[in-house]
């Protein structure tokens, strides 16, 4: 094995800029490329090969996972609707099998290392050992491998088995979930999509309420409501609505698709939120209670547009309107910091594309998760926000009463 080896600069950079796109830690990316050299060409220790040609192999590496995560070996399928929420923090899908995995291993080492849930590290000769097995991963100075974590004063890592291999995997698998209205474009119901997002879709601008086609993967299980992304979904978004027949446009606009019951099942009357959180709540396994995600409508009746402190929120603070309906108590809609900053959520878009203020009185509809808690023997329900939309043509603009004007109505055309 090569002593005092190291990657050519222009691999270095490529495996940078390959784990940025991807969103992973440089050592795994330099670690996908040691198993892909390894399956196409062979090679078994890189660094002692020649650096001319390890500097062309990881060009050839970098192009070809840029097809993979554009689509062309993931195959995706067009969706065609709009955006019309996300939500405000990151979610870490490996922590149940994380937390499972360290459990098994404090209460029964070896079962957890017998089993393959857990392994132990330790450096020795320069490189990396899992259960006492060499890895490629060689030591660098005092960081850990992109796998491994520390336990108390030992290093470990989660196990994988793959085509009867024990693999090591990162420690957490982070990702963000968008939500979408639409369909699939070669047709089906309209229903509310969740969108994993991961890498650096998670973090990307999304045009909500704007008609778009977007590229996912659709869920093996057909009953699943989640659509899965390549890394560079973000890149693929496309704002269009040629998509959509002309005479289906109107029908189809936010302003009437999101409280149009007979177009969906997601919208549920202001009125209805506390029966609908019974019908629609989903108890897990283990009994724990997931609030639904609904889109209702109302009609401000308080603005608060100045930061409460929240012990909650991550940014520390959140924001607060409330909305009524014909004969309905006001309920409490919860803003985000994150989604404060991030969206526009105090302004809409009037008809010419210029952002105002709102006053009360101003129709909102909302997309948000419903949630219940008991006041005066009654339940009473409140939203936290993943988007709000103003429809302009019922806000009430800051500083006056609305437009009053006939070219709203389309009244004053010749």
């Amino acid at each position: 094995m090569s002593e005092g080896k190291t990657w050519p600069e222009d691999v270095i950079e490529r495996m940078k800029g390959y784990a940025e796109r991807l969103g992973i830690q440089t050592g795994e990316a330099a670690n996908k490329f040691r198993e892909w050299l390894a399956v196409e060409f062979s090679v078994e220790d890189p660094l002692d090969e020649d650096p001319f040609y390890l500097t062309q192999w990881s060009e050839q590496f970098v192009i070809e996972s840029r097809n993979i995560s554009a689509g062309r070996l993931r195959e995706t399928a067009s969706y065609v609707g709009m955006f019309v929420g996300i939500e405000d923090s990151e979610r870490d899908n490996r922590k149940g099998a994380f937390d499972r995995a360290v459990n098994m291993f404090n209460s029964n080492r070896d079962r957890a290392i017998d089993e393959g849930h857990i392994g132990i590290l330790t450096a020795k000769e320069g490189v990396w050992h899992i259960n006492g097995k060499a890895t490629s991963e060689r030591v660098d100075g005092s960081n850990l491998p992109w796998y491994g974590f520390e336990h108390g004063d030992m290093i470990l890592c989660l196990l994988n088995t793959r085509n009867g291999e024990r693999k090591p995997m990162a420690p957490k698998s982070i990702s963000r979930t968008a939500y979408f209205m639409g369909s699939p474009e070669s047709g089906g119901d309209i229903q509310m999509w969740r969108i994993n997002l991961q890498g650096k879709s998670m973090n990307a601008g999304y045009e909500k309420w704007e008609a778009c086609k977007i590229q996912v993967i659709e869920p093996t299980n057909k009953d699943s409501d989640t659509l899965y992304t390549n890394n560079n979904f973000h890149e693929t978004v496309e704002y269009t609505n040629e998509w959509l027949p002309e005479h289906l446009r109107t029908a189809l606009s936010p302003d009437r698709l999101l409280i149009n019951p007979k177009m969906h099942n997601e919208f549920v009357d202001l009125a209805d939120l506390v029966e609908a959180h019974e019908d629609r709540k989903i108890v897990t396994n283990n009994g724990m209670t997931m609030n639904p995600i609904v889109i209702t409508k109302g009609y401000i009746t308080y603005l608060n547009k100045e930061p409460m402190d929240s012990e909650y929120d991550p940014t520390g603070r959140s924001y607060r309107l409330n909305i009524y309906g014909p004969n309905v108590d006001p309920v409490t809609v919860w803003v985000s910091g994150r989604m404060h900053d991030e969206d526009r959520v105090f302004e809409y878009k009037d008809a010419k594309g210029n952002w105002r203020g709102y006053n009360e009185k101003t129709q909102v509809i909302v997309v948000g998760r419903l949630r219940l808690r008991p006041y005066n023997n009654e339940m009473q329900a409140s939203l936290s926000a993943l988007g709000i939309h103003i429809p302009h043509k019922t806000a009430r603009p800051a500083g006056g009463s609305g437009d009053t004007t006939l070219e709203q109505f389309g009244g004053n055309k010749e």
